[in-house]
């Protein structure tokens, strides 16, 4: 019986798709799943994509013993989730991936299906929630001007996405080419309403975005960057605070509200620390540069 086991769990899994009936079931296990910061909150991304994209995006690997979900926007994005040892034991979900963001354990799994690319670029995150007790109210941390971003505002916003992408290692300032694709990335996201910034209309000097907006699951902040002139002001932490009481205010108190920042910044996590954010668990990011 034992050689039986080890046997199957030797077996390599294989991905497959989704289909629409067994997303209750899917949706519950990553609810329930047993993670330092709650499995709701750590795969918030995935049940906002089951609930915006329902089974599409999904792929499944799964036996009786090891169970593991991957979120695939071919050349775009990979969310690995669940088991490890299921990630690691299948195939890679898709080699068709820019940027994979995951738990560190399910996205190092993920990695090492993913063979040797000179381009790519790992970095240690942490993954932090809001706890809503240590949220500072306006008298404490006064809303700085924080804004919905306007159509005016898109030229700036997409500057200072290429200076995140300097400022977070993920490559090279990319060129024309690359500040005319995150231009297009915040046009889409600033139509859904998902954009927010501070300053003057056209020229704004601090950028938020929500990479989850889920009025059932919660909202992921992303795209935080404040213009290097307005550093080391205070910006960074009133308008994310500002940005985490408004979000409060849309649900119930215990609304779920998390971000992942790099792990040597400190000045962020400082920042992030202020406006109420718990740093929950390692977590893992990955740019093809």
């Amino acid at each position: 019986m034992r050689a039986a086991a080890f046997e199957r769990l030797g077996r390599r899994l294989k991905w497959r798709r989704v289909g629409s009936g067994e997303l209750p079931t899917i949706a519950d296990r990553l609810i329930s799943w047993d993670a330092p910061a709650g499995g709701a909150a750590r795969h918030m991304f995935a049940l906002s994509t089951i609930e915006s994209f329902g089974a599409e995006p999904l792929r499944l690997a799964a036996d009786d013993h090891r169970w593991a979900l991957a979120v695939v926007f071919p050349g775009r994005l990979l969310v690995p989730c669940g088991d490890a040892e299921a990630i690691a034991a299948a195939p890679a979900a898709t080699r068709r991936w820019r940027l994979l963001v995951g738990d560190r354990a399910a996205g190092d799994a993920a990695l090492s299906r993913a063979g040797t690319d000179p381009a790519l670029v790992v970095h240690d995150q942490r993954f932090l929630t809001v706890d809503p007790d240590r949220v500072p109210d306006e008298r404490e941390l006064p809303d700085p001007g924080l804004r919905r971003a306007q159509r005016e505002d898109l030229d700036r916003l997409a500057e200072l996405a290429v200076r995140l992408h300097v400022d977070d290692r993920f490559g090279p300032h990319p060129g024309q080419a690359g500040l005319r694709g995150y231009r297009e990335r915040i046009a889409s996201n600033l139509d859904q309403g998902l954009v927010w910034c501070v300053g003057p209309v056209g020229a704004p000097v601090f950028k938020l975005e929500r990479s989850v907006s889920s009025g059932r699951y919660g909202v992921q902040l992303a795209g935080i960057v404040a213009d290097v002139a307005a550093r080391g002001q205070g910006l960074g932490r009133a308008a994310v605070a500002a940005a985490v009481r408004g979000a409060l205010l849309e649900g119930s108190r215990d609304r779920s509200i998390s971000l992942h920042v790099r792990a040597d910044n400190h000045a962020a996590l400082a920042a992030y620390a202020a406006a109420g954010f718990l740093d929950r668990e390692a977590w893992r990011l990955a740019v093809r540069s």
